[in-house]
């Protein structure tokens, strides 16, 4: 079991506006609390668990704990423990920007997916890391998945290293780009950014499994902005009849494809800009 940091506050807090006035809603409080302890943990958990975790007791948190499976927040299991729904997931997945992305997407992704006989995946960026918004498995007898809700660190996956070279430069600087131990040192991930830079993509070969091509090519919006990045871990097995540079043509196509549908125009275009981007800076004289 996990063990989180509660954000409860015994104090009362400024409700921001500036007028000086406080609010507590400790009901509220203490739901949030459960929610994101229970959102951060790999097995089911019981009342007792959660209470002596949030420093709370069991008492207190049984009308919380029953509302929120009421609602659907929380599911409660046959040995009377509980663990988080999917109810956030699919919230997140009802809003706007993810959900226009995602209905455009999957059906391309499907087709990717049956043609190629390989999984696939697409990512953006939420809070500080990559988050896996949709997953398509391969519809043959094997393949690398990757499951929707997955969340990664930037500088340690190649569609993270995508978001970083063409999207999110300014991440270069933050512990968000990746835990120490697996994070590339900071000369190599500067070059491995500017290749994906030059190339618009990213392809690395057995960074998590042998026998696995990472390719990664970015999506578009209208504003040349990287919105995702779409990522196929490539099974390069002989079996499967299919070869990494057809894959890497598929892969660019798909991704091309979706961004003209959420609004990008001339998908080269914004690749070259990218490139156009990086050459004028190293050219840039140094103060």
């Amino acid at each position: 079991m996990k063990f989180v940091k509660s954000t409860r506050k015994d104090a009362e807090e400024d409700d921001g506006s500036g007028s000086g006035r406080t609010y507590t809603v400790p009901a509220l409080e203490k739901s949030l609390d459960v929610i994101e302890f229970l959102a951060v943990q790999d097995q089911p958990v019981s009342q007792s668990g959660i209470a002596q975790s949030l420093g709370r007791s069991a008492s207190e948190l049984f009308r919380i704990l029953t509302v929120l499976n009421r609602r659907g927040w929380i599911t409660r299991l046959k040995d009377d423990s509980y663990q988080l729904s999917s109810r956030l997931f699919e919230l997140a997945h009802g809003y706007p920007p993810n959900k226009r992305l995602i209905d455009v997407a999957l059906p391309l992704m499907r087709a990717l997916a049956g043609e190629l006989l390989q999984s696939c995946h697409l990512s953006v960026a939420d809070q500080g890391e990559m988050l896996v918004i949709l997953g398509v498995e391969s519809p043959g007898q094997a393949g690398l998945f990757v499951r929707s809700g997955t969340r990664y660190e930037f500088a340690s996956t190649a569609s993270g290293r995508v978001m970083l070279a063409l999207g999110y430069a300014e991440l270069l600087n933050s512990e968000t780009t990746g835990k120490a131990e697996r994070r590339p040192a900071r000369g190599d991930l500067a070059a491995r950014l500017e290749q994906i830079r030059m190339r618009g993509y990213e392809e690395v070969v057995g960074e998590w499994l042998d026998a696995v091509v990472d390719i990664c090519w970015p999506i578009f919006n209208v504003r040349g902005e990287v919105a995702a990045v779409l990522a196929m871990p490539f099974l390069a097995v002989p079996a499967l009849g299919q070869d990494v540079a057809t894959a890497r043509d598929r892969v660019r196509a798909v991704a091309e494809e979706i961004s003209r549908a959420i609004g990008a125009g001339d998908y080269q275009r914004w690749l070259d800009e990218v490139r156009q981007k990086d050459r004028s800076q190293k050219e840039r004289p140094s103060s």
